[in-house]
């Protein structure tokens, strides 16, 4: 057999279906037409039917053909992958859906680079070097064009012919990427797609020692193991496969343990000790198994390459935060989180620290809040007697102060929903949901006595476990001191920052000097952008976000987002309007996301709104409509941002002379948010006017008394 490895490439052209036959059957050559016959002309034409004739559906031998291993008649077999053949008969090279015979659909001659039937061209590569280089490019073309199956069919060739190649570490990257690439976003893969993946992103880390292709191939896996973890639905189809009746769960050998270095059983998740593992704690395992896989992965990437140029390092460790926090140890996430801030905090260029610091001060908030408010409610509840008193606003923007006992309280579901939802934002759900299921019953029932008493003790422990230690008001400051010793000037400008954004004063007072700039990291030149805009320093904030787009454009992540954010805001204050919708509309291309990214809407509507008004331009009226709309239907942003929306797509209607459709708005706008006293009051106003413009007096009179009676219930 030839060793040599070819690789055929037969382009797209049109084939014959000929026959059925075996290795004797050819392709039929066209009939030549008998030019000495005698013409002969019918008395009269028949009436013939005419039969609509079946669409014969040819198919299609192109593509590339690889060798498979086999031979015929002394020469390799090759396959593309459509399951057509290449093979030699003795003379002539065929191709046929069976290796030897079956349905011959092209041939060629002895020599496999002449033309084939029906101008068939094909290319061969018996030369290795010419052969890998196509084969890998081949291979990446397919990748590109979603051709999935026969990209991983020709990456797959590529390191079984040449496994000692510099790309083969490039091509188990793309295998690791291909097998969970036909899953739908809405799916979640199966444990086989999921072992392939992770089985080639295993072999590019032990293949390569370029940190790039290592770097890619963890973050890639890291993030397909988040993905499972969050959603586990294939590997509890897996687990179920184990045990098809779930009653001996805990008596298999399977399940003595969960395949993970942890001491943990199956018999752990166990929680109503029934001796079964039922479908909703199966979910539980598998979490914790890939959870704390990603604890693995990030924690030996970070070991192995943390002295590393270009290793993602903070990024690294805020993805191992995370897991622990899944897994329940939000304190081993913060120390984690802490220690990175400490080691790599003087680095400017480390912008993975900027975003762990953001991520440390949300999360510490968030489990501050979660076991002070739940340990709250819960030692109040073991006090029914003590008289309480708390303050909420109604849907309608509407103050009322509620007092009474905690018993009363919890007793009666129209005081409590607003004595919950005003004083315990961010406490624990499923207690929430708990007592406002049971109210009364905590009080009487000795069960749920019980019940609430062993909640508290939890959260006793919970909260004394919490490091105080660590709140970014005492651990900022702490390392604000240690970088002002050291003379450490990026480490001091990150704490001086976060203690500022936490509201601490232990940062003291500080204006920003484009002298520190080269110092700053990202996050601080937002911050500092920031202060110089409050101050009216306009063309000093423009340089600060300057430097970070020409600094950190491919590394700076969501702090683009910031710099162009704060750009725009300062080309709005020196009212040139055509650069600030540029500005805002870089800043929403990069992170439609982000938590200022509705702000940035509406000032990208405003801002259109000007430019329309200048140029009379109506399009640019409809653009800033489209952008004040997003603002406006989305139900998760702010009462008042949703409420300006409404009102600035009414004022774009009434620049154009729409006073039908400005009126619309306008009075959506009372209807919808009228508790946004500051909208809601301009909107009456100019619906009045609209309807002055349109001589409708009955509408006038209408609107008038509408605004009246608002005014006497929102301005007391």
């Amino acid at each position: 057999m030839d060793k040599i490895c070819r690789i055929f490439f037969l382009f797209p052209l049109s084939f014959f279906l000929v026959s059925c036959g075996g290795d004797e059957t050819e392709p039929v050559s066209e009939a030549t037409s008998d030019t000495t016959a005698p013409e002969v002309k019918p008395e009269k034409a028949p009436i013939v039917e005419e039969v609509e004739e079946e669409v014969v559906v040819l198919p299609n031998p192109n593509g590339v053909y690889l060798p498979n291993g086999e031979e015929q008649n002394g020469k390799p077999v090759f396959v593309n992958g459509e399951g057509f053949f290449m093979w030699f008969n003795g003379s002539i090279w065929k191709i046929s859906d069976k290796s030897g015979g079956g349905k011959i659909v092209s041939s060629g001659n002895e020599s496999i680079n002449d033309k084939w039937s029906d101008g068939g061209k094909a290319r061969h590569f018996p030369d290795d070097e010419f052969a890998k280089d196509a084969l890998f490019r081949l291979a990446v073309a397919y990748q590109g064009s979603t051709d999935n199956p026969n990209a991983i069919r020709l990456f797959q060739q590529f390191v079984k012919d040449f496994p000692e190649d510099k790309m083969v570490p490039e091509a188990y990257l793309s295998l690791g990427d291909l097998a969970i690439s036909d899953v739908k976003s809405d799916e979640q893969p199966s444990y086989e797609q999921i072992q392939n993946a992770q089985a080639n992103y295993s072999l590019v880390r032990e293949k390569s020692r370029e940190i790039k292709l290592i770097t890619d191939a963890t973050f890639n896996e890291g993030g397909l193991i988040e993905r499972v973890a969050e959603s586990p639905d294939g590997i509890v189809e897996n687990y179920l496969t184990f045990d098809k009746n779930k009653d001996e769960v805990l008596q298999s050998s399977e399940y003595s343990t969960i395949g993970i270095e942890s001491d943990k059983s199956f018999a752990d998740f166990d929680l109503n000790e029934d001796k079964s593992i039922d479908f909703g704690e199966l979910y539980d395992v598998a979490s914790y198994v890939y959870y704390s896989s990603m604890v693995k992965l990030f924690s030996d990437y970070s070991e192995k390459f943390s002295d590393s140029d270009g290793a993602r390092i903070s990024e690294a460790t805020e993805k191992i935060g995370f897991a622990n926090e899944m897994l329940g140890r939000p304190s081993t996430m913060l120390n984690l989180y802490y220690k990175d801030i400490e080691k790599y905090g003087n680095d400017p260029s480390n912008v993975g620290v900027d975003g762990i610091l953001k991520k440390y001060t949300v999360k510490y908030d968030e489990y501050d809040k979660l076991y002070g408010r739940t340990l709250d409610l819960l030692t109040k509840l073991q006090e029914p007697g003590q008289t309480i008193s708390f303050t909420y606003r109604d849907r309608k923007g509407i103050e009322e102060t509620i007092t009474g006992t905690v018993e009363d309280i919890i007793g009666d579901r129209k005081k409590l929903l607003p004595f919950l939802s005003s004083q315990y934002k961010g406490m624990d759900q499923d207690i929430y949901s708990e007592v406002v299921k049971s109210r009364g019953a905590i009080f009487s029932n000795p069960s749920h006595m019980a019940k609430f008493k062993g909640y508290l003790k939890k959260y006793k422990e919970f909260k004394k476990g919490f490091p105080s230690d660590l709140s970014p008001a005492v651990a900022f400051a702490k390392l604000l001191e240690q970088a002002k010793s050291a003379g450490n000037k990026p480490l001091e400008l990150r704490m001086r920052s976060m203690l500022d954004r936490v509201g601490s004063k232990a940062g003291g007072s500080y204006n920003p000097q484009k002298s520190d700039f080269p110092a700053a990291s990202p996050g601080v030149l937002v911050w500092m952008a920031e202060q110089l805009l409050a101050q009216n320093s306009v063309e000093d904030a423009v340089s600060a976000m300057e430097r970070l787009v020409n600094v950190y454009g491919d590394t700076g992540g969501e702090f683009l987002f910031d710099a162009y954010y704060l750009l725009g805001q300062a080309k709005q204050k020196e009212r040139d309007y055509q650069t600030s919708v540029s500005h805002y509309q870089s800043a929403l291309a990069n992170s439609s996301w982000h938590d200022n990214a509705n702000d940035a809407r509406i000032r990208l509507g405003e801002s259109l709104f000007e430019v329309g008004q200048s140029t009379k331009d109506s399009s640019l009226f409809d653009q800033a409509v489209s952008s004040f709309e997003e603002v406006r239907s989305d139900t998760d942003t702010s009462l008042e941002q949703r409420a300006q929306s409404s009102y600035m797509m009414g004022e774009c209607k009434r620049a154009i002379r729409d006073h039908a459709g400005a009126a619309y708005y306008y009075l959506d706008t009372t209807l919808n948010f009228p508790s946004a006293t500051k909208w809601a009051s301009k909107s009456y106003e100019q619906a009045i006017r609209c309807y002055e413009q349109t001589g409708q007096s009955d509408q006038i009179t209408q609107v008038e008394k509408q605004y009246v009676d608002w005014q006497r219930k929102f301005l007391k």
